[in-house]
């Protein structure tokens, strides 16, 4: 639902020149930067990153942590997806 009202209310394309972007805004830099290459490459008849489910290997998770264990060792199998495997949330 979150994804569908961003979409839905973007409004009118901004004119962003005058913008004065921030290292805090480092997520906005990196998704326009992910979203231009892929508008060139479908532009020049590539295939846009992220179109092969090969790269689909990350899924976002809701999980919790023992607290004697560190995040990644404890976090690594719920977050990589498996085919037939719903995501983990908890």
């Amino acid at each position: 639902m979150q994804d569908a009202a961003i979409q839905e209310s973007m409004g009118p394309i901004q004119d962003r020149s005058k913008e004065n972007l921030v290292s805090t805004d480092n997520g906005v830099i990196m998704a326009r930067i992910r979203l231009r290459k892929a508008a060139l490459a479908a532009a020049q008849g590539k295939e846009p990153d992220g179109i092969d489910p090969a790269t689909h290997a990350v899924r976002s998770a809701s999980i919790v942590l023992p607290e004697d264990v560190g995040f990644y060792e404890a976090a690594a199998d719920v977050l990589e997806a498996k085919e037939g495997v719903t995501h983990t949330s908890v």
